[in-house]
C-alpha cells in the first residue's frame, strides 16, 4: 500500500489564507506593507521554492492586498507560474546595487514591518522608509499549522519510519557484511527516497522531498550530531539511527536506537527510561503549557533514573517549513503552547567513550495532551533488538 495516499501539495487555498494572517498583522499593526525575506516564510505565503544560496528574494504584501516578488535574474523561470501581482528581477549578487536595496528601491510605500533581523541589512535599508519594524511577530505566523501543514508532516513522517523499518529488517545481513555506518545511511535513505519518489505525484516535482539520516554505532554514539564513520557497527552495541524526511517542504522526524544483540541490564534501563521520557513530553504538550516547561518535565524523568549527567540537549524543537524552528521546548522559551503546533520529540542519553541512545518522534500539541505522530516508537521495544547471530 502507498504511504502518501493520494496526498496534494500546498493548496492555493493554504496560501490564500496565510497572506490573510499577513494582512490583518499589517492593518493591526498600522503598517503600510510587510517585506519577507526569509526563504521559509516566501515559501510559506508564495509557495515559491528555490536552492537556497547566497541570492536573496523576497516577497512584498501591501495593505491593499497586492503582491510583489524580488528574485534574482537565475529564478525568473522558476517563479513564472506563481500567483503574485508583480515580479521584480534584479540581475545579480552582490551586483552593482545591494539586492535588499533593490527590493527597497521597488517599494513605494513607507510605514513597512518586515522579518529582517541582520542589524547590518536593517542599516542598509533604514533612510529608505520611515519605519521599518522588525518586531512584528510575523516569524510566529508558522508556530501554528494548519490542516494541510500537519498531514504533509504526518506523511514525511512515515517515509522517515520507512527509512528505519528497511534498516530494521536488513541490519543483520549488512551488518554481518562489514558494511559500515555511511553505507548503512544511504542504502536506507535511498530506499525510502526511492519509494517517496515513486509513490508521490509529479504535483510533488517542483516542491522539497527529500529523505536524510545520520547513523552512530558504540562510543560514537555519544555524538548526536557527529559524522557517521565507515565504522562498522559490533555486537551488543547500540545503534542509533536517526532520519529526517520533507515531502512538500514540509519536515518530519523520525529516530530509534537499536541494540545489536541481547540487551545487558544496564540498555534496558536506559530504555525504559527513555520511553517515559518520550510519554511524559507528550503529556505534557497541551495548549496553555509553557514550552520551557515540557523540558522541565522530561528533566526530572532523567534525574528520576539517575541520568541527568548524560543528558546533552533539549527534549525537542519546532517543526514545519525548517527541520529545525522555533519555538523551542528548551530552557529559556517561554511560548505558550497552542493547538496545532508540532514539535520533535527527542529523548538523548549519551555516555561519553561507552554510547548513546536516542529516540526521535513528531508530536502535536492538543488540548489536554499532545498527539504523538504514530511511529516506529509504538512497537515493542523487541522490535529495537537485532540479533548478530
Amino acid at each position: 500500500m502507498n504511504i502518501q495516499n493520494n496526498i496534494s501539495p500546498l493548496s492555493e487555498n493554504f496560501y490564500k489564507n496565510t497572506r490573510k494572517k499577513l494582512l490583518n498583522l499589517i492593518h493591526e499593526k498600522n503598517l503600510d506593507g510587510c517585506l519577507v525575506t526569509n526563504p521559509a516564510n516566501i515559501f510559506y505565503f508564495t509557495g515559491f521554492f528555490y536552492v537556497t544560496n547566497e541570492r536573496p528574494s523576497g516577497f512584498y504584501l501591501s495593505k491593499n492586498n497586492k503582491t510583489k516578488l524580488f528574485i534574482p535574474l537565475l529564478e525568473k523561470e522558476n517563479a513564472e507560474n506563481l500567483n503574485v501581482n508583480e515580479i521584480n528581477i534584479y540581475e545579480e549578487f552582490p551586483g552593482e546595487i545591494n539586492p535588499f536595496s533593490f527590493m527597497a528601491n521597488n517599494i513605494t510605500e513607507k510605514n513597512v514591518g518586515t522579518d529582517i533581523k541582520n542589524i547590518d541589512i536593517l542599516n542598509l535599508l533604514e533612510n529608505k522608509f520611515d519605519i521599518l519594524d522588525h518586531n512584528t511577530g510575523l516569524e510566529n505566523f508558522r508556530f501554528e499549522k494548519l490542516d494541510e501543514e500537519i498531514k504533509l508532516i504526518s506523511i514525511a513522517s512515515k517515509y522517515a519510519d520507512l527509512a528505519i523499518e528497511y534498516l530494521r529488517d536488513n541490519a543483520k545481513e549488512l551488518i554481518n557484511q562489514n558494511i559500515d555506518e555511511r553505507s548503512l545511511v544511504k542504502i536506507c535513505t535511498e530506499f525510502s527516497k526511492t519509494r517517496m519518489l515513486n509513490e508521490l505525484s509529479s504535483a510533488f516535482d517542483e516542491t522539497p522531498c527529500n529523505v536524510v539520516a545520520t547513523i552512530h554505532s558504540g562510543p560514537r554514539g555519544a555524538f548526536p550530531h557527529g559524522k557517521s564513520l565507515s565504522r562498522v557497527p559490533q555486537k551488543n552495541e547500540t545503534l542509533i539511527c536517526g532520519v529526517g524526511a520533507c515531502v512538500g517542504g514540509l519536515y518530519a522526524e523520525s529516530g530509534i536506537t537499536f541494540i545489536l544483540g541481547e540487551p545487558n541490564k544496564d540498555q534496558e534501563n536506559i530504555i525504559k527510561a527513555m520511553k517515559k521520557v518520550n510519554d511524559v513530553a507528550v503529556e505534557n504538550l497541551k495548549e496553555g503549557n509553557i514550552c520551557e516547561e515540557v523540558n522541565k518535565s522530561t528533566s526530572e524523568v532523567y534525574r528520576e533514573y539517575n541520568l541527568t549527567k548524560y543528558v546533552r540537549h533539549r527534549i525537542g524543537h519546532g517543526m514545519g517549513f525548517e527541520g529545525h524552528e522555533a519555538p523551542w521546548l528548551s530552557p529559556g522559551d517561554k511560548t505558550v503552547l497552542k493547538e496545532n503546533m508540532v514539535f520533535s520529540n527527542e529523548p538523548g542519553i549519551y555516555r561519553p567513550n561507552i554510547d548513546g541512545y536516542r529516540t526521535i518522534s513528531s508530536m502535536i500539541v492538543g488540548k489536554s495532551r499532545g498527539k504523538q505522530i504514530p511511529n516506529f516508537l509504538d512497537k515493542s521495544i523487541d522490535n529495537r533488538i537485532i540479533n548478530l547471530n
